[in-house]
């Protein structure tokens, strides 16, 4: 009897989402008892969703916390958290493709939003490169490596490479603080300088080095302090 009442619960739950998706003030435990429907079957994943949240804080603290924490909750294994990590890795997926091949950048603010989706979710830092034409369409965005930009030892080579396969005039580089800070550092500023020289031996202009911390960014090549970094931008 309580194993039909949960399927109909969940029948209920699944068809309201389907109506109207989730709303702006939809709690977050709401928001987690739906998922733990494909992850725990046949019971209450109301209590759950709870104990989660009380525990890592928020969504986004759930979806992001360690596998061998969340297994520790009675009802999740490692099979099923696999869940939980495909969903930032899809919205970035999905966000990337909403913007197709003849895109043109209309601005540096632009860049950014672009680039702030496309590290979406990421718990350790990355590194990335945009190639751009001349008329300021996006040709390519390549993920480097992981770790900061000291630490994971930026090959300026490697980001020459990038810009002359992908015959581009112009490279952003990116990568994300998951400190939540997205300040450039001093070693953010080293490295855009040897980026710089670099591109510039082979003919490509570096058009911004943008920081980003969650849904916030820095444009290193808007902020005055660092703009002698930048020279002959296509776009402003």
């Amino acid at each position: 009897m309580a194993e039909n009442l949960h399927a109909k619960h969940r029948s209920r739950v699944k068809k309201e989402f389907l109506k109207h998706g989730f709303q702006k003030d939809t709690p977050p435990h709401k928001v987690l008892e739906l998922l733990l429907f494909f992850c725990v079957p046949r019971c209450d994943t109301n209590p759950l969703a709870h104990e989660l949240l009380n525990r890592f804080g928020s969504l986004a603290g759930v979806l992001n916390a360690p596998v061998e924490e969340l297994v520790r909750f009675s009802g999740l294994t490692e099979s099923n958290v696999v869940l939980f990590k495909l969903i930032p890795e899809v919205a970035r997926r999905y966000w990337e493709d909403q913007v197709d091949a003849d895109h043109a950048f209309r601005n540096l603010d632009d860049v950014g939003e672009y680039l702030c989706r496309s590290h979406f979710g990421f718990t350790e830092e990355k590194v990335s490169v945009l190639c751009l034409s001349s008329n300021a369409k996006l040709l390519a965005h390549d993920f480097l490596a992981n770790g900061n930009v000291s630490s994971v030892g930026i090959s300026m080579r490697d980001v020459a490479e990038i810009a002359l396969r992908n015959d581009a005039a112009a490279v952003v580089l990116a990568h994300n603080h998951p400190s939540g800070c997205a300040l450039p550092s001093p070693e953010d500023v080293r490295v855009t300088e040897m980026v710089s020289i670099s591109l510039a031996h082979v003919g490509v202009r570096l058009l911004d080095h943008v920081v980003i911390a969650a849904d916030d960014f820095v444009s290193m090549a808007q902020t005055p302090k660092y703009r002698y970094l930048f020279e002959g931008n296509l776009i402003k």
